[in-house]
């Protein structure tokens, strides 16, 4: 799930990168801005993009990234945070609009640990196809909603799939597939406004029989 939450963080940031903007293309281990080259970004929808972004396992920060480049600008101004049992990864993006500007540094969203009342499905898979699981998680804060995603890419490894809870922020990805660099990739995301919770009480249910049907005999 670490390495499906760090290559989101990269993907959700860089798109296919030519003209229109051109653009720095940098990334850093860091919450400082990095800097680097410029290049030409491919599409004359692309704004200069910065993100931040903050992983952690068990409640334990265990990286940050910075990076800059070309982005939509559907993606331009979005936080939010997706989780799954122990991982959460926590993101900022923003944007400026003229050759090899510097976006003002983004904002990560305030964190909360208190419980939604949302319940979701939470897994992870190295297939191509949405994973599965009798494991479901109580959603924290604005995570309100349960999400699929399925990932393709031409990296290793090659495909992965992860369920958990999400910011609506993060629901509505505005394209499907891209690259960067050597990297090719397609994505698959769906959402469900808390459709998870449903599952997760009728699979309570038999339990919940069984444990009535043995204390009246």
């Amino acid at each position: 799930m670490v390495f499906c939450l760090i290559f989101l963080s990269v993907i959700f940031t860089l798109t296919t990168t030519s003209h229109s903007l051109s653009c720095i293309q940098c990334k850093n281990a860091s919450d400082v801005p990095c800097t680097g080259n410029a290049d030409t970004c491919p599409n004359p929808d692309h704004v200069c993009l910065s993100k931040y972004t903050l992983t952690f396992v068990d409640g334990v920060y265990i990286l940050k990234v910075f990076m800059r480049g070309c982005g939509n600008r559907a993606q331009c101004s979005v936080s939010g945070s997706v989780s799954d049992q122990r991982n959460r990864m926590i993101s900022s993006t923003s944007c400026c609009y003229t050759d090899r500007c510097t976006p003002p540094a983004p904002v990560l969203p305030t964190i909360s640990h208190d419980k939604n009342g949302v319940v979701c499905m939470s897994c992870q898979a190295m297939e191509a196809s949405p994973c599965d699981s009798d494991t479901y998680m109580d959603c924290i804060g604005n995570e309100t909603k349960c999400i699929s995603q399925v990932i393709r890419s031409s990296g290793t490894p090659p495909e992965g799939a992860i369920r958990g809870c999400a910011t609506p922020s993060l629901c509505n990805i505005p394209y499907k597939e891209g690259s960067f660099g050597s990297l090719t990739y397609s994505m698959d995301t769906t959402c469900l406004d808390g459709g998870a919770s449903l599952h997760y009480h009728l699979y309570l249910l038999p339990v919940t029989f069984l444990c009535l049907f043995k204390v009246m005999n």
